[in-house]
């Protein structure tokens, strides 16, 4: 059975106010993004929070705004495809296997040309510290953090 490309991205750019650059908000950053990808974001959700949103090339695009290393703020680009038809096997079937195909690397180095913000790829440490801000947060909201994020859990609902 053939597979199914499923392209995503996850990659990261630093919002703090520094004496070199001011203070990007998300709507700024998703301006941005828009305007180097040509589509436009709207207010919406990633992960049952607030973000910026766009469709685009079959890709649910999410601007999010999270907390990195030492408490930075960070915007975070993830994409996930949007389109439903990847949710059955090429022959029409319910079980669908698929072939991922990060463009992160790609994409900072796009993103960093035509907006001018300094673009990453998040590293283990910056995924360890925006899941601990997120478990911090939920632990405010009353709530009990995440618990045992796997790649299965970021393969089914997003990156984290």
């Amino acid at each position: 059975m053939k597979k199914r490309q499923k392209i995503c991205l996850s990659v990261r750019v630093d919002t703090d106010e520094t004496p070199e650059k001011p203070v990007k908000a998300l709507e700024q950053v998703a301006a941005s993004v828009g305007r180097a990808l040509n589509c436009t974001f709207a207010e919406g959700e990633f992960q049952r929070w607030y973000a910026q949103v766009a469709d685009v090339f079959g890709l649910r695009l999410s601007v999010a705004g999270v907390g990195g290393i030492g408490g930075k703020s960070v915007a975070k680009l993830v994409g996930a495809v949007a389109e439903k038809g990847f949710r059955y096997a090429p022959d029409g079937s319910d079980h669908v296997e698929y072939d991922r195909v990060d463009i992160s690397a790609y994409m900072v180095d796009l993103l960093t040309i035509r907006t001018g913000l300094e673009w990453y790829q998040p590293t283990p440490e910056d995924l360890a510290a925006e899941r601990g801000a997120a478990g911090r947060f939920d632990d405010w909201l009353g709530q009990v953090g995440p618990q045992g994020w796997t790649r299965d859990d970021e393969e089914k609902f997003g990156d984290w």
